[in-house]
């Protein structure tokens, strides 16, 4: 471009940039849509609506939670995926859809790794290992002693195939060369009803879920899937220290955006996202779940999902998991 044709192109340029500037600093325009993509009343949707209220408060704009479930959260996750560029539209993200399921289902219309803006972290939730009081095992080398012996056939249970629970039930055996079969249920509730039931074994399964029936005596917590043990059972140990060396199986969950979106949204978001996670309130909400604070901003959150991605890839692949879908 020749300095005349610049000059009289530069007026439009620098109207263009102040115009982008200006709707990026002016932000949020309108309701923000938080999408949450399992269903009603679980961790994710109790989350995202706890993070909608401060957040609503803090940018001056209603956050709206939409619950778009199906297919393992990739119903809602690949909505998210596709609104690129969109600054008021936001993800209650979670390790099933952005770690697990781009190994497991044939298509999931999105690529976790490439069509979101991460913001933050905001829970990582282990799992308990649990029995029921009924089986007669009060350790993990009780459950390792009964699974080696050849005269039993061993069942677990889990909320589905390829869930974060059936998957670290296959860390288990992975690590431990112990074989045991799977029976898949429609979500964590029934998983938990059949080990109540002695209808299996034993299950891998939300802290949240089970601490009711752990208190009231009825199932016996064998051991946490966290690296160091949880707060709320201190007397539990780790699967780590427990006979697998680094074990280690977590549940989690953040804000995402769409890819895109501009460079001063995403830090206005980090920045209050940030405050939001480091406040008393949620600090004692994600307390229940089993969680400390793992806040920590974009960088960490976007590296996590890339490390986890590969180890769940791992251990599909080593266990031939696969669905029909």
């Amino acid at each position: 471009m020749d300095r005349r044709k610049f000059l009289m192109a530069a007026p439009a340029l620098g109207a263009t940039w102040a115009s982008g500037h200006a709707a990026a600093s002016t932000w949020p325009q309108q309701a923000l849509r938080l999408v949450n993509p399992y269903p009603p009343g679980g961790i994710v949707d109790i989350l995202a609506r706890a993070v909608a209220i401060d957040l609503a408060k803090s940018v001056g704009q209603p956050v709206v939670v939409e619950n778009k479930a199906g297919a393992g959260g990739n119903i809602g996750t690949a909505f998210v995926a596709k609104a690129t560029g969109d600054a008021h539209m936001l993800l209650m993200g979670a390790s099933g859809p952005l770690a697990i399921n781009a190994s497991l289902y044939k298509n999931v219309n999105f690529d976790p790794l490439k069509d979101f803006t991460p913001i933050s972290l905001l829970a990582a939730t282990p799992l308990v290992l649990v029995v029921s009081k009924k089986s007669g095992l009060a350790s993990l080398s009780d459950l390792t002693a009964r699974l080696k012996d050849a005269s039993t056939k061993n069942f677990y249970g889990s909320a589905g195939a390829g869930t974060p629970q059936h998957l670290a039930a296959e860390l288990f055996l992975q690590k431990t060369k112990l074989t045991s079969t799977h029976v898949g249920y429609k979500g964590g509730a029934p998983a938990v009803l059949a080990v109540l039931a002695s209808e299996v074994l034993y299950a891998f399964e939300n802290l949240a879920l089970v601490m009711p029936h752990i208190a009231s005596g009825s199932l016996v917590a064998l051991a946490v899937t966290s690296l160091k043990r949880v707060d709320l059972l201190p007397g539990v140990p780790t699967v780590a220290e427990s006979g697998a060396p680094g074990f280690e199986a977590r549940g989690w969950y953040g804000l995402l955006a769409p890819a895109g979106i501009p460079v001063d949204v995403t830090e206005r978001l980090t920045m209050e996202i940030l405050k939001i996670a480091r406040s008393t309130n949620l600090q004692k909400l994600i307390a229940t779940f089993g969680s400390d604070n793992v806040a920590q901003g974009p960088s960490a959150f976007s590296k996590l999902i890339a490390a986890d991605s590969e180890k769940w890839r791992s251990i599909i692949v080593a266990g031939n998991i696969k669905l029909d879908m």
